[in-house]
């Protein structure tokens, strides 16, 4: 079933459709026009069926508003016409009112009055949404979605209107074709204008996301599913994020919630680098902050049609010199807009996909460890040395491995990237990130001493300070008595 949240800009729609839908999946500020397209998301409610809620835009110009709005109300089952009651009716409204007569949507529209926690109590709300009656739609429901006010009133509503609605109706008919996220999730990333929307829409065979030579025409992550090599793929391509200095307002959202999406979904990150301009400062600060989160990656040398073959060998090299943090991930050379280069990124994608799951045996684990410390061990600054007891692996997507150590203060980064390097060349995990965290034996033990002084050392010093403390007050003693 097809529910569309319609009503004027700033009315409070894109707050409500994240409600429903259970994610921060629509962009919500106080400024106008911060929705520029139709935003939608399918899921599965209680096992009655599918339900895909589309938000309409909220645009400066109302003109602009109406052919969304008009599309809305013509392709949904169930409106949800959200109306701002701190403003009243408005003229706007009227005009949508008129919309829903015309297309005989009255009793599969209900009037959502929203905003009652500005001029309202709790138990006013009967009170409030009296005079609201007289649109003549087929209910009228009074919530708050900010506060969450009354929604459980509302989701009952619309569960049982569906079961009604699935009497003459089945899901197949109507079909909306959206994403249902399924299958090995992409994210597309990059800074502005380095072809993320064109890789979009070559992989999923139609046009998803507006393609300008401005930048920042995407706003809000698009979706799209596909199927290639027997394998299905989610794809999400991510607004382009600029200097962090440089991103304000709705585009400071945009970034905050496209880094919220890639923690919650743990997608194979497609990084796309703009061949034309080679890997620049703001690649390299991007690809740390993505880093952080532990994710799978890999390069996507894109355009690489305009550049010839040994400029690419050459950025390549560079890239594998200067990245040293990132030597792990690997270079795939792509266009987007001709699709070349994309069976290749897909191999890489299925090997990702397997490294990021990779489990080593304990066992093993330490004989390989064992090894490296006689063949090429790790170096440490004098009567510093820190020594592993045993090591063993915790968790996948993202392997992260606990090495238990003798002194953890002196596990520094050299000896974790001795480690790092050691898994490697050893076990590969090629484009995926490792997780090494250290732990010492009694380490949640009280009084610990500092590296370097056993617990014996540590009481023999105390005893002899405090027997000097004691001879000393006996001889102030002494001199007294010897005074009187």
């Amino acid at each position: 079933m097809r529910i569309g949240l319609i009503g004027a800009t700033n009315a409070g729609k894109s707050t409500l459709f994240n409600r429903l839908i259970g994610q921060f999946r629509a962009i919500v500020t106080d400024i106008h026009g911060t929705t520029i397209d139709i935003i939608s998301h399918t899921l599965e409610v209680d096992n009655l069926g599918k339900m895909t809620f589309f938000d309409s835009p909220g645009l400066g110009d109302f003109s602009d508003e109406v052919p969304f709005i008009e599309k809305i109300i013509k392709n949904s089952d169930l409106l949800l016409f959200v109306i701002d009651d701190s403003v009243g009716v408005s003229a706007k409204d009227q005009h949508i009112l008129q919309m829903i007569r015309e297309n005989n949507m009255q009793d599969q529209t209900f009037l959502i009055i929203n905003k009652l926690d500005v001029k309202w109590k709790v138990n006013e709300i009967d009170l409030a949404i009296a005079d609201y009656y007289d649109l003549g739609v087929g209910k009228v429901i009074g919530i708050s979605a900010k506060k969450e006010r009354n929604l459980a009133e509302l989701e009952d509503e619309l569960r049982t209107f569906y079961k009604e609605w699935r009497k003459s109706h089945s899901d197949e008919e109507h079909s909306t074709n959206e994403p249902t996220h399924k299958g090995i999730g992409l994210a597309i990333v990059g800074k502005p204008n380095s072809g993320k929307s064109t890789l979009l829409n070559t992989l999923v065979g139609k046009e998803l996301a507006k393609v300008e030579d401005k930048l920042g025409t995407t706003r809000d992550y698009v979706v799209g599913e596909f199927k290639s090599l027997g394998n299905w793929y989610t794809v999400y391509d991510t607004a382009g994020i600029r200097k962090k200095g440089k991103t304000h307002g709705i585009e400071k959202i945009a970034y905050d919630k496209t880094y919220a999406m890639l923690e919650y979904v743990r997608p194979v990150v497609l990084f796309m680098i703009d061949c034309t301009q080679g890997i620049t400062h703001r690649d390299m600060t991007l690809l740390q902050e993505i880093a952080g989160l532990g994710l799978p990656m890999i390069f996507c040398l894109n355009k690489s049609d305009l550049v010839k073959k040994e400029a690419i060998d050459s950025m390549i090299k560079g890239a594998q010199t200067y990245l040293d943090f990132a030597k792990h991930i690997p270079i795939v050379p792509i266009s987007a807009l001709h699709g070349e280069g994309l069976k290749n990124l897909f191999k890489m994608v299925s090997i990702l996909q397997s490294e990021n799951q990779k489990r080593i045996g304990t066992n093993e684990l330490n004989k390989v460890l064992n090894q490296e410390q006689i063949q090429r061990p790790a170096r440490f600054p004098k009567n510093k040395v820190c020594k592993i007891m045993y090591a063993t692996q915790i968790a996948v997507d993202a392997p992260t491995f606990m090495v238990f150590v003798n002194h953890k203060a002196r596990a520094n980064f050299a000896f974790k990237k001795w480690i790092e390097n050691a898994l490697r060349r050893n076990f590969g995990f090629v484009g995926v990130p490792l997780v090494i965290k250290f732990r010492e034996r009694g380490e949640n033990q009280e009084d610990r001493p500092m590296p370097g002084i056993s617990l014996k050392s540590l009481r023999k010093e105390q005893d002899a300070r405090q027997a000097k403390i004691d001879r000393n007050q006996a001889k102030i003693l002494v001199k007294r008595q010897k005074k009187k």
